[in-house]
């Protein structure tokens, strides 16, 4: 092609392709590319110059009558619509330029690629709308629409495979509603819904159909129908409580009970009374339906029967294991049966024959157990491909369960519950059902969450059956007996009865109903003793009002509007307050998912030899910064990331979810005004941005587009194969200078590890321990801890301060005398074997001092007691004294410096920094001990020596006692003014005529804007 014709046919791609809404598509999109593979191919053909007139005939000619468009090629006047298009008058010069030859050989490449794709659309549609007219709730599709249009709220209870979570939002498409938003439990549900509707109505490179999860979105201001998750919506309620983006809202699976979707029930029930035009249709299995239709005042219900073939159930009880078989006590699962049953199908069924196997089991753990020894059966038998399927593994590993198995190849899927109704995956010919569930419970008397495996439910068990029997006759295998199945409970234990329920009770006051949590509409009433625990614990926290249910503290309404479990939107906000953002934000992301540590990782000493200089013996949260420090590291060298994750033991997918997290948590904070927005970059930084910008969209179209493609599996593609598709978006939000700044911000001294254990205690607060007097610090002694509500608790053994115990023996004096006394703070209280407390840290005693909701002074006999449980108790007056003055000064300073953060003013930050961190060194011996019964019914406040309470709103300092100033330290000056990266030193000195003073800047365009705001 020469260069007059590469000149031309860039002309017409920018006319024909581009951004405007008539034009064929974007610049660049998959659609365009594949024109242009089209277009060369076809002009190859046109120099020929052989019948090329029957070829337009041929082209242009429609093959397909199911959409009534006639055989023809004809021109029939009826059949066309006349429309106005206002075209810009350069793409009119741009087209003139043009020879005619040219213009017409490319615009008969576009009407044939058009009839090339539309006759693929048709055979596609004629093959679709066959599978759908075949699904059961099609024979209910214009008894749905009918009622609908009468009702404001409907209730769809349809069995398992009925169809109705893809095909009654078309439904509601097709009958012209539109802004309609679908919410689903868990976030790979949403996507392979938006991903199936946008494949059914042939809107795969379009955005009519989108979704919207915590990381990501496909949604434009095209997208009519928007797929989401229970707490996503939930968000939205929060900024425009009467939803007035959305027309209709369906509710999806609502009989699996979660706590955030019994709360979007209260909520839209409410709504749906408030707003004339909006729709509610609430779908869910035929599981306890009165329940559902009560709740909504008799609703109609319609009911649809699932399309399930014949299953043959076959009870194979396994013995539970042996009391003193260790290994298999330690393993907690045996992996034997189920490759017993692989190996029976192997035996009875051809290997040509199609049908895949999907395994329940109850978590994660159990999973890799299984999933490795079915591995070593599957790479020696060739027949299988293992896959896991569970909520913590990301959106490209979820998506290997839907591709297909090569001939005389089968999948093997082990699952968490996940897959019981949440997503349909077709071929599952086998079911094994090991009868099991993880479930949370918490126990609002000792804090304490309890992960425990329990026998599932009637109801879940009988969709896990309904699995096996979707696209043919299929084999339950159940490793239970049947008279254990008629003992299980009807149906599993709703969330809200076994979950703590602080963030709902604070969720429901942030949302302005004029109601208290105890007042709240649920569509089943939790414990009431446990929700007034969780209204106790708010005012603990001071997120609400002391002595009120209905109003949130200035701190309580920042935390509501930051969408995260209360302890992380603290260390969030604390990490403000003390501008110590960079390393606070990676802190509060690792709370906020799970441990990048692999826990195999924990067994191998190799991996634990080289992940030596990660681990901190000054708690997890360090090992955590550590870690992301060198995962930036590697990242910014352009090293090999996941050879370092193997090598460390460490989960990279983990690592950017972290990644992740830290971008949105700085946007929530930015957008709450506590953090100011980053600065804007140069013009070079800009261009180089804007164009990897285009280059990572490009590749996430793309990355979206192939997984829309089911795909053909690789033989001994198992479960750990995995692609890289992150890299460049880490580029794009790490340049050189984001980069030095998180290495500068995650290399610590001691004055930013002692501010950042306090920040860390302050946002988990009140979840401390102090350590047992007993312990032997010794590397694989159990060490135990004493929390406020549950004693002889202990440090998880894969923590690092049980891994690294040295730092917790601290000099101490016959008496109990010690300057060094530690408490450990922690971020969760979870009991499996035992009571275990995780993501633990160590920090001075003295810091409780500070945050403690209830400290009472005792000049009697110079203690001081916080919280009725750990108390203080000092030799002489003179130490007394001075600790209740530095205290009491240092929490009017936290008090002001937060509430002035709170308002985006940090000026009192580098002061704070300096008094706690001096107070938390104080150089005063006293004795550390616990009381055995705390009284809960204690007054709160800050009790004075003389009786009175502490006023920390105060802005004037106390005068009735000397006041603590923090001793002037060179040392500890330099320690602070180190990490103080967020700061950057000015380097233009600019008169201002004006303001008619100095003003230090850092670049010219930060001395423009100044000039501007005149």
């Amino acid at each position: 092609m020469d260069s007059n014709s590469e000149l031309h046919y860039g002309r017409l791609r920018r006319f024909f392709f581009g951004n405007e809404p008539w034009k064929i598509a974007e610049k660049d999109s998959d659609i365009e590319k594949l024109f242009r593979k089209f277009f060369s191919k076809l002009r190859t053909k046109l120099q020929k110059r052989k019948e090329c007139e029957q070829q337009w005939e041929d082209a242009t000619a429609s093959a397909s009558s199911i959409l009534d468009i006639p055989n023809s090629s004809k021109f029939v006047r009826h059949h066309t619509a006349r429309l106005a298009v206002d075209i810009r008058e350069k793409d009119n010069l741009e087209l003139k330029e043009v020879p005619e030859h040219t213009l017409s050989e490319y615009t008969f490449a576009l009407s044939s690629f058009i009839a090339y794709e539309n006759r693929m659309k048709f055979n596609q549609l004629r093959r679709l709308r066959v599978s759908q007219k075949n699904l059961p709730i099609w024979a209910k599709r214009d008894e749905i629409l009918e009622v609908f249009q009468n009702v404001k709220v409907l209730l769809i209870a349809g069995d398992t495979g009925c169809g109705k979570s893809t095909q009654v939002p078309q439904y509601l498409l097709d009958a012209d509603y539109d802004r309609i938003v679908c919410t689903q439990p868990r976030r790979i549900a949403a996507i392979a819904l938006a991903r199936r509707v946008a494949y059914e109505t042939l809107n795969e490179y379009g955005s009519m159909i989108a979704y919207q999860i915590r990381f990501e979105k496909t949604r434009t201001s095209r997208t009519r129908l928007l797929f989401v998750t229970e707490g996503l919506l939930l968000r939205q309620l929060q900024s425009d409580p009467d939803l007035n983006q959305y027309n209709v809202i369906i509710l999806d699976e609502i009989h699996e009970r979660n706590l955030s979707g019994d709360f979007l029930l209260g909520l839209l029930r409410n709504l749906v009374r408030r707003r004339d035009d909006l729709k509610l249709i609430l779908m869910s299995a035929t599981i306890n339906l009165e329940l559902f239709q009560n709740y909504f005042e008799d609703s109609p219900i319609i009911k649809v029967d699932g399309r399930l073939y014949p299953i043959e159930l076959r009870y194979m009880p396994i013995k539970e294991h042996n009391q003193y078989e260790s290994e298999k006590k330690k393993a907690k699962v045996d992996p034997a049966p189920y490759l017993n049953i692989l190996q029976m199908i192997d035996a009875e069924i051809d290997s040509n024959e199609r049908g895949d196997v999907l395994i329940f089991l109850n978590g994660v753990s159990e999973i890799s157990t299984v999933a490795e020894a079915l591995k070593v059966y599957a790479e020696t038998s060739n027949k299988w491909i293992i896959l896991t399927l569970h909520s913590t593994l990301s959106t490209e590993e979820q998506d290997k369960v839907f591709d297909i198995a090569p001939l005389g190849i089968r999948k093997c899927i082990l699952s968490t519950n996940i897959a019981e109704t949440s997503i349909t995956i077709d071929q599952i010919r086998f079911v094994i059902d090991s009868g099991k569930v993880n479930l949370v419970k918490f126990d609002s008397k000792t804090g304490m969450h309890s992960l425990r495996e329990y026998w599932t439910s009637q109801a879940s068990a009988d969709q896990r059956k309904g699995r096996a029997g979707r696209t043919g006759p299929g084999i339950c295998y159940r490793l239970y007996s049947q008279q254990h199945f008629d003992k299980m409970d009807p149906f599993t234990i709703s969330e809200i009865n076994r979950v703590s329920l602080e963030s709902l009770a604070m969720q429901i006051v942030s949302m302005n109903l004029g109601i208290s949590p105890l007042e709240f509409p649920f569509i089943e009433k939790p414990n009431m003793g446990e929700l007034d625990e969780a209204v106790e614990s708010l005012w603990r926290q001071g997120i609400l009002e002391a002595g009120s249910t209905k109003t949130l503290t200035p701190l309580g309404k920042i935390i509501a509007n930051i969408p995260v479990e209360i302890p992380v939107a603290k260390v969030l906000i604390y990490g403000c307050v003390f501008e110590q953002v960079e390393p606070s934000l990676t802190i509060a992301a690792s709370l906020a998912t799970s441990s990048p540590f692999i826990n195999r990782s924990f067994r191998e000493p190799d991996i634990l030899d080289r992940r030596k200089n990660i681990m901190s013996d000054n708690g997890d949260p360090f090992a955590l910064i550590n870690a992301y420090r060198e995962f930036v590291e590697i990242q910014a060298e352009r090293g090999d990331i996941r050879q370092w994750g193997r090598e460390k033991g460490i989960d990279v997918q983990r690592m950017y979810e972290i990644r992740q997290l830290r971008r949105q948590f700085r946007e929530l904070l930015e957008h709450s005004g506590i953090l100011e927005a980053q600065s804007d970059v140069d013009s070079r930084e800009r261009r180089i941005n804007a164009g990897d910008r285009k280059r990572l969209n490009e590749l996430k179209k793309d990355a979206r587009y192939e997984v829309k493609k089911r795909k053909i599996l690789k033989p001994k593609a198992h479960f750990d194969t995995l692609m890289n598709s992150e890299v460049l978006e880490f580029y794009m939000e790490n340049r050189e200078s984001g980069i030095r700044n998180i290495l500068k911000s995650h290399r610590l001294n001691d004055a930013t590890f002692s501010i950042l254990k306090f920040i860390v205690t302050a946002g988990v607060h009140p979840q401390y321990a102090i350590l047992d007097q007993y312990n032997s610090y010794k590397i694989g002694n159990e060490l135990f801890a004493h929390t406020r509500r549950k004693p002889f608790v202990v440090l998880h053994p894969n923590s690092c301060l049980a891994l690294l115990p040295d730092a917790l023996n601290y000099d101490c004096s016959d008496k109990g005398l010690s300057r060094y006394h530690q408490l450990i703070s922690f971020a969760s209280f979870i009991e499996t074997m035992k009571p275990y407390i995780c993501n633990s840290l160590r920090v001075p005693a003295l810091a409780l001092l500070l945050l403690s909701k209830s400290v009472v002074c005792s000049e009697d006999d110079y203690s001081i007691i916080c919280d009725d449980f750990i108390s203080y108790k000092f030799p002489r007056i003179i130490e007394f004294f001075t600790i209740v003055e530095q205290a009491s000064a240092t929490r009017q300073q936290l008090a002001r410096a937060l509430k002035r953060s709170l308002e985006g003013d940090l000026s009192c930050s580098h002061a704070l920094a300096k008094s706690v961190v001096s107070f938390l060194r104080s150089n005063v011996e006293y004795i550390l001990t616990r009381r055995a019964c705390p009284d809960d019914n204690k007054e709160l406040g800050f009790i004075l020596p003389s009786g009175e309470k502490l006023n920390e709103d105060d802005e004037e300092m106390l005068t009735s006692m000397r006041l603590y100033e923090a001793q002037s330290d060179s040392k500890l000056e330099d320690e602070l003014a180190i990490n103080k990266t967020a700061e950057k030193k000015p380097n233009i000195q600019y008169f201002c005529d004006v303001c008619q003073k100095i003003l230090p800047f850092n670049t010219a365009v930060d001395v423009l804007r100044h000039k501007r705001s005149h």
